[in-house]
């Protein structure tokens, strides 16, 4: 039995091969998958806080896209991957590539809003930025959020958050951030203090933003009128940790889970201001 099991089989590949060679195909029924990465975790349509909005197709058609791991598994071979809004089907991006089995095959996707482009970004983009020096941060932060910031420049004023010994928060301004651009390309380095104490604390410290008109003074009130501020980024909390302390982030409109004091209200609807991490190095 056994035998005609293992028989039957070896004519069923037979016949694959045969039709495939008849069709001027060839077809390598024993290739390795090869995963291939993609990380979309940098663009809107995958974080928005709705839900995720970009799948992906592998030579035209339709392709499981592990996209918490980041992986689509393919053959070795030229390849062309497309990336597309599943509300509409409208590509978004596409990437041509010769995956090969012996190479690092990963990308990065970034798109900071919905109505922006979607880009591939080198993940090593400041990798040749000297180190922070000692006892300070190296920041470069674009402004994607400026419906929600209605000056026409604008300044950041930089706090840390942590907890001291006795389990009390302390919250100290580092310095400002001054002139943020709107976009990741205008953006440029800021050398600010990092305002840790000595010895370090126990919990990962917390950098907090303030938003500051910069021609006035004004400052950003939050929906209970007072000074509206977000935790920007925590450099202890980030895979892998940081080693240069150099960073470059993005902010962007993220609409709330409603009504609450120190969220931003525009028209009916209540929003934050969300600061993503980029790149952390």
């Amino acid at each position: 039995m056994k035998v005609n099991i293992r028989n039957s089989i070896a004519i069923v590949l037979l016949l694959i091969s045969t039709y495939s060679c008849q069709k001027g195909e060839y077809v390598n029924l024993f290739s390795e998958f090869v995963e291939v990465y993609f990380d979309a975790d940098k663009t809107a349509l995958r974080n928005n806080g709705a839900g995720v909005f970009i799948a992906a197709k592998y030579n035209g058609k339709p392709i499981e896209w592990d996209i918490t791991r980041k992986k689509i598994k393919v053959v070795p071979g030229k390849a062309k991957f497309e990336f597309y809004d599943t509300r509409n089907g409208k590509t978004v991006a596409e990437k041509d590539i010769d995956v090969q089995s012996d190479s690092k095959n990963a990308y990065t996707l970034f798109q900071p809003t919905m109505e922006a482009p979607v880009a591939f970004i080198d993940p090593d983009g400041q990798a040749a930025e000297s180190p922070a020096p000692p006892g300070h941060i190296k920041v470069k932060v674009a402004n994607y959020a400026q419906d929600l910031i209605p000056f026409e420049k604008l300044d950041i004023r930089v706090s840390i958050s942590y907890y001291d010994v006795d389990w009390n928060e302390v919250i100290k301004e580092v310095g400002v951030i001054k002139d943020v651009k709107n976009s990741i390309d205008q953006a440029t380095y800021h050398i600010l203090p990092d305002g840790l104490p000595s010895p370090l604390p126990d919990l990962p410290s917390n950098y907090l933003f303030e938003f500051v008109d910069s021609n006035t003074g004004e400052v950003l009130l939050n929906h209970g009128g007072t000074n509206y501020s977000n935790m920007a980024f925590s450099p202890g909390s980030t895979d892998p940790l940081p080693v240069k302390n150099i960073f470059t982030l993005y902010m962007v409109s993220r609409e709330t889970w409603g009504e609450a004091p120190p969220f931003i209200k525009k028209g009916g609807t209540f929003y934050e201001i969300a600061t993503n991490i980029l790149f952390a190095n």
